[in-house]
């Protein structure tokens, strides 16, 4: 059987008892630390000691042999300048002389830790780590690694942001960005303040402010090289892509249809321009589907606290009867692109290494001098 679907039926089956009796005895609130350090050891350790598996696998090991020839060569550390946190972690387990999978662990860590931490933030933690496990967990967890890094920092700025924590809010931030250059879509947050005015500073401050980056960015990539970025992004197609916008606009629209229940929360203005952007999101996925589809990706912090809110909005139909369908819109939606995505075979089935720091590629030599 497919074992990222044996994972979401487990958390499923535990989630069943708080659809079934939910107060303040029932198990799933009772043992919430628990059942939380649980799901972090499983996921983690399922990302952590992964054999070679997840779509940019290839491209990641080769980044990691590069490193440690060069170390070994020189005795020292030569990075891109390109996703920094990466690098740095990279260069952390070279130096401490340990194989790849430890470097996969290290960032499973970080990556299900901000996770699960995020979604304790709220009353239905469940909810949210299963529509985590409907899409994300593979594809962030075991493929584009360094936006799944970028989305674990930011997951926690949201955090501080709306706890008024600025020095942590800006560390954070300027670490996600450092992890992958589109976390800089949720900058925006840096200048909105989470209640009161909306704004720190006059608008003034902020169009002086837009051309400032708009400058620096046109100035550190030339104008052929923007259009070169985006031929290559209209180019490519993802259908997959055109139905994660539309569910992420639905988000949006349900957001705007029940304002009100948000309106207290301390996020109500990261979920108010967040739905906005989501909205947008679905019409520009028929133009650029890949770009809009890791843009999303940024936004699922607000895709999560929507759908653990809005069952709740609803008088006619009971929030548990609405649950259920999200959770088995969430199982569709796993159990159709493991078994039937273009992309499905680089994740199924799964496999684990035999023990950590096994035995390194029998293909290292011919890539360090062929490839």
């Amino acid at each position: 059987m497919n074992f990222y679907i044996m994972i979401f039926l487990t958390i499923s089956l535990i989630y069943s008892f708080y659809l079934y009796d939910h107060n303040e005895k029932n198990v799933v609130i009772k043992y919430k630390f628990t059942i939380s350090s649980f799901v972090f050891l499983l996921l983690t350790i399922t990302i952590g000691f992964r054999d070679a598996l997840g779509s940019d696998y290839g491209s990641y090991y080769l980044d990691f042999i590069y490193m440690n020839i060069s170390y070994l060569d020189n005795e020292i550390f030569k990075t891109q300048k390109l996703d920094l946190v990466y690098e740095y972690l990279s260069f952390l387990t070279i130096f401490l002389n340990l194989q790849l999978d430890f470097l996969n662990l290290l960032i499973a860590c970080i990556f299900i830790f901000s996770v699960v931490f995020f979604s304790n933030q709220e009353d239905d933690y469940l909810l949210i780590i299963l529509a985590f496990l409907s899409y994300h967990y593979l594809v962030l967890g075991m493929g584009y690694i360094r936006q799944g890094l970028s989305i674990s920092f930011l997951l926690i700025f949201i955090h501080f942001w709306r706890n008024e924590k600025n020095l942590l809010s800006w560390i954070f931030i300027i670490l996600a960005i450092m992890s992958h250059k589109f976390a800089i879509v949720s900058s925006f947050l840096i200048f909105l303040r989470p209640k009161g005015n909306w704004f720190y500073f006059n608008k003034y401050f902020y169009l002086l402010t837009l051309f400032i980056i708009s400058f620096i960015f046109f100035k550190i990539f030339e104008s052929k090289n923007i259009n070169d970025y985006f031929e290559v992004y209209s180019s490519e197609h993802s259908s997959g892509a055109i139905y994660r916008t539309l569910a992420g606009t639905i988000c949006g629209l349900l957001f705007f249809l029940k304002k009100s229940f948000f309106k207290k929360r301390l996020d109500y203005r990261y979920l108010y321009v967040s739905s906005t952007v989501l909205i947008l999101l679905f019409p520009a996925s028929f133009f650029y589907s890949t770009i809009s589809d890791r843009i999303l990706a940024y936004f699922l912090p607000c895709i999560f606290i929507i759908f653990c809110t809005i069952p709740n909005t609803f008088k006619i139909i009971r929030a548990s009867v609405i649950k259920f369908v999200l959770v088995s819109i969430f199982f569709s939606h796993l159990l159709i692109w493991s078994n039937f995505s273009s992309q499905s075979k680089l994740y199924v089935p799964y496999r684990m290494i035999d023990y950590p720091g096994a035995i390194e590629s029998p293909y290292k030599e011919f890539i360090r001098y062929c490839c």
